[in-house]
């Protein structure tokens, strides 16, 4: 029975290790990303070879696989999140109309997906949403709790941004802007003549950090 011991231990480790929370569904993953380990692919023998070709070739390596999984594995791994973050945040941003690979991207200059970022200056969440914010666009959300979790922070932020939008008559960079500095400093120095730009619009827009990619879409989806 002292034998056993050891491996009963182990054994209860590694149920522990495996079993799901929050931060390990939504957090960033450590090691190899998600769309190798589901696809069942082997590794490539060179880490060289853990690139953006490889990963969106095991992506495509599943039976029946859709342009919109796909397009969803490439964003999860551009970011290194999750498969279970990358489809929340893809079904939270095609409810609020708004362009997915732009919603990964507040996220990413926002709280660099962690679901329990708090800003001293109040923002919350993902989308680093202000609680004021977050009651004026739903008066049902009164805690800072409630604007926490990850599904509603998301709601409310992309519906938030698409607001901006909707008010810049699709002027992505003024509404990224707008979304940090806030619609009234936006539209008091566009009235002025001046470029509102304090850096955030291009952190959000630009290559950086986003695989060396500029955004190139429309910010909107449209309706339905």
């Amino acid at each position: 029975m002292l034998f056993a011991l050891p491996a009963i231990v182990v054994a209860g480790v590694a149920l522990a290790i495996s079993s799901a929370s929050l931060p390990e569904s939504f957090g960033p993953r450590l090691g190899t990303p998600d769309t190798l380990r589901e696809t069942r692919i082997a590794l490539p023998k060179s880490p060289d070879l853990l690139d953006a070709r490889y990963l969106r070739r095991a992506v495509e390596a599943r039976e029946g696989t859709s342009p919109r999984d796909i397009a969803m594995g490439e964003l999860a791994d551009r970011y290194h999140v999750t498969e279970t973050m990358a489809r929340s945040i893809w079904q939270a941003a095609e409810a609020e109309r708004i362009d997915p690979e732009l919603g990964f991207r507040l996220i990413r200059v926002e709280s660099v997906f962690d679901t329990a970022a708090v800003n001293p200056a109040g923002g919350l969440g993902l989308t680093q949403l202000m609680l004021g914010t977050a009651r004026a666009i739903d008066p049902k959300v009164r805690t800072v709790r409630q604007a926490m979790d990850p599904r509603t922070n998301m709601h409310l932020g992309f519906r938030n941004l698409r607001n901006m939008l909707e008010l810049f008559h699709g002027d992505v960079r003024l509404a990224v802007i707008a979304y940090n500095r806030g619609e009234i400093a936006v539209l008091r120095a566009v009235k002025r003549g001046r470029d509102p730009e304090n850096g955030y619009g291009a952190r959000v827009l630009g290559p950086r950090g986003h695989g060396g990619k500029p955004y190139a879409g429309k910010g909107l989806l449209a309706e339905r």
